[in-house]
């Protein structure tokens, strides 16, 4: 339900209708089936993008932004849950590393 809007907004016109196919042991793992216009059906890169944006906006789940999977293709969407201090300690270590060769 809070996906469906994600991908009318961006896909107006053309976007159907998202269902809920199956889910898999482990992790939560899901399968989606959208239906498209068949006059103008996004590519994978733009449908991954739908799921990596709504990452940080849906309550209740979690999408992980580097496991979204469209036909069998990964997507190259990073987790963007990144906070500052991580982002700067990876930087220093970067630097750090660097500076010793």
């Amino acid at each position: 339900m809070q996906l469906d809007p994600k991908f009318k907004e961006e896909f107006p016109g053309s976007f159907r209708s998202l269902e809920l196919v199956a889910f898999r042991r482990g992790s939560i793992i899901n399968e989606m089936k959208l239906t498209f216009e068949s006059t103008s059906v996004p590519n994978n890169t733009q449908i991954a993008s739908v799921l990596i944006n709504a990452a940080s906006s849906v309550t209740g789940f979690d999408i992980e932004g580097s496991s979204i999977t469209v036909d069998g293709l990964a997507s190259s969407g990073a987790n963007h849950k990144i906070s500052l201090l991580t982002a700067f300690c990876l930087v220093l270590l970067s630097w750090l590393l660097s500076s010793q060769q």
